[in-house]
């Protein structure tokens, strides 16, 4: 585990190839802004390194480096589900000139030992004695990472292009309080009613997507849905925590990069009349190209009739075009939704026509290493709503 001194190198090194935009200091803050957020403060996120243990902490090299963040996941088989503590490993990183000696390779094999057990104690009740899973998001490929169990999951998404404004007005917010971002209206679009649309505040979102009582919802949906699998099934609960993450990465770069926007107040848009919710956040790249609004979580009721199915796509296709707006007024290069559903994808065709599927095989994979087996929860494993909030 890395020295307060040495996390600050790690960060240091790893800014050189991503910190994009920010300069090292305003990528030093982020780190430390973000490791407040209520998902990773009081130890839930680690910083390692792979160092030689002979020499002394703060003056050794770093050789190789990463983080964990212990994340409470739900895990459903045959009919029961509990609430586990997994692991999600990112910033995996190599510094160049330590580059082609197997140390990233040595590193992973070494953190995959100490993860199996670690704040296993921070579990519901008496926890597992091992953690039964964990994940990691591939940049790249799937193949260095499955090699060490880590095993890639779908990996796709939609690109939507951003949409400029035009004449139809978008009819405030969810919960009728607030008011349309920009100038409050957007292109009609045949097959789309905008007026149905309501902009998310963070309260909406906690509201209608994040409180316990969706939360003991999305929990029976994964018993249920365990029942009648020979799977295991696991799903990283879509709570305000994970939301709150992405918004803070969102809310720091929007600040020094589009100061003359405010403050970013849309967190997502909805059609509560008919239970159908999206929200969203920015991500800044080094490039206009690398700049993405994200669908971090999708969230409807399975229609039971086709006019209820076709009320559902409507809503589906209207708050796209909305987050298509949102990508035009911040000035975003397109919108990116991941492994939508057959419904979502015929929503994504009306809301953008030229929409192009996309699966990816170098960036962003999502991968799972399943240890589930050996304590008697099945050979396989099922990711439930492998959605942009569960990267890390």
């Amino acid at each position: 585990m890395a020295t307060p001194a040495e996390r600050i190198e790690s960060i240091r090194a790893n800014g050189l190839s991503w910190k994009g935009p920010l300069t090292m200091e305003q990528y030093i803050a982020r780190e430390d802004f973000l490791i407040q957020q209520d998902m990773v403060k009081d130890g839930w996120m680690t910083c390692w390194v792979l160092v030689d243990r002979r020499l002394r902490p703060d003056e050794r090299p770093i050789l190789s480096s990463c983080e964990s963040i212990a994340k409470r996941a739900f895990l459903a088989y045959q009919g029961n589900i509990e609430t586990v503590v997994t692991h999600g490993i990112g910033s995996v990183f190599c510094p160049p000139e330590h580059r082609g000696r197997g140390y990233a390779k040595r590193m992973i094999i070494e953190l995959s030992k100490i993860l199996d057990t670690w704040q296993q104690e921070r579990g519901a009740g008496q926890g597992h004695p091992q953690c039964l899973f964990s994940v990691l998001y591939s940049d790249i490929g799937k193949s260095f990472y499955a090699a060490h169990g880590w095993h890639p999951y779908a990996s796709s998404h939609f690109t939507l292009a951003p949409e400029a404004f035009g004449t139809a007005a978008i009819n405030g917010s969810a919960n009728g309080n607030g008011s349309s971002s920009g100038n409050g209206s957007v292109r009609i679009t045949k097959g789309v009613d905008m007026s149905i649309v309501k902009d998310m505040s963070r309260e909406d979102v906690l509201r209608y997507m994040c409180s316990e009582p969706v939360m003991e919802q999305h929990k029976q949906k994964l018993k249920d849905a365990s029942k009648v699998s020979s799977k295991a099934i696991a799903a990283f609960p879509p709570d305000f925590a994970h939301m709150s993450w992405h918004w803070a990465r969102d809310e720091f770069y929007s600040q020094i990069l589009r100061p003359e926007k405010g403050e970013t107040h849309v967190k997502g848009a909805a059609v509560p009349s008919r239970k159908v919710f999206m929200t969203w956040n920015r991500k800044y790249g080094a490039t206009s190209k690398d700049c993405t609004l994200y669908i971090l979580r999708t969230q409807y009721e399975e229609p039971s009739s086709p006019a209820e199915r076709q009320g559902v796509v409507e809503a589906l296709a209207a708050i796209l075009r909305r987050a298509r707006v949102e990508a035009h007024e911040w000035n975003v290069d397109h919108v990116q939704i991941w492994n939508p559903s057959a419904l979502v994808k015929e929503a994504i065709l009306i809301a953008d026509p030229d929409a192009a599927e996309i699966h990816r095989e170098k960036d962003s994979i999502p991968c799972l290493k399943w240890d589930g087996d050996k304590f008697g929860y099945g050979e396989n494993v099922d990711w439930m709503w492998n959605e942009r909030y569960g990267w890390c």
